[in-house]
């Protein structure tokens, strides 16, 4: 039996730093082929189509990325949304998209698998432990504070406990990359979970399952945690 074709995958922001790493990450992959990158001020409409793309990898800004990823959905082309700073009003407006088009998509605040397995541990530890806050540290070039990361953590552990969700202190600094720590306590112990991303290969194994995995999503997913096995 011949193999499928390979999903092709237009980026927006492509040539930026994780950008220019989704499409070495994608080069030497049988699976996927970039067909076509997006940057602020293009015309998406040749490239967000069904006769061109499978599916959109967005990792641009929120403003960019509120008005490209529901038009590729709208389109019939997959989204996959690795930019932060996207509010709910812009995530329902995206899953409307979805729906619109007939597509799964995802959102994905952050691709480390790491960071994935720590918010999972994270909700389940709030359940037994009450969290004291969450510490969050970027390189000082991001430009949303807190991250989406931290803001999905806190609002995980807030539903997993039906309480406000935890205090999130952010810093910024020229020799870090991306770090988190949430913190649980009682009067008599302490338990933290610290994640350190160091490079940002750590982030291409949880993109390329994303761009493999989004068309069995059904509707607008957040997170990897489904796509784990």
């Amino acid at each position: 039996m011949a193999a499928p074709p390979p999903l092709r995958v237009v980026v927006g922001g492509a040539e930026g730093r994780m950008g220019r790493l989704a499409r070495s990450a994608m080069a030497p992959c049988t699976d996927l082929i970039f067909v076509g990158g997006l940057k602020r001020g293009d015309d998406p409409g040749p490239l967000l189509q069904t006769e061109v793309a499978d599916v959109y990898l967005d990792l641009t800004v929120a403003s960019a990325a509120r008005a490209l990823a529901p038009t590729a959905a709208r389109a019939g082309v997959c989204p996959v949304v690795g930019t932060s700073g996207l509010n709910d009003q812009d995530l329902d407006c995206l899953s409307q998209a979805c729906g619109q088009g007939g597509v799964g998509g995802l959102v994905v605040p952050n691709f480390s698998v790491g960071a994935v397995l720590q918010m999972m541990a994270a909700e389940h530890i709030a359940r037994h432990l009450s969290c004291t806050g969450i510490a969050e540290v970027h390189h000082s070039g991001k430009r949303d504070s807190p991250s989406g990361t931290a803001q999905a953590t806190a609002r995980r552990i807030g539903q997993a406990t039906q309480a406000e969700p935890p205090q999130i202190s952010s810093a910024r600094k020229d020799d870090a990359l991306a770090e988190q720590t949430v913190t649980f306590a009682t009067s008599h112990e302490q338990l933290e979970l610290h994640h350190v991303v160091s490079n940002r290969l750590a982030y291409l194994p949880g993109l390329l399952l994303a761009l493999r995995r989004v068309r069995t999503c059904t509707g607008l997913v957040r997170g990897l945690d489904s796509l784990l096995d």
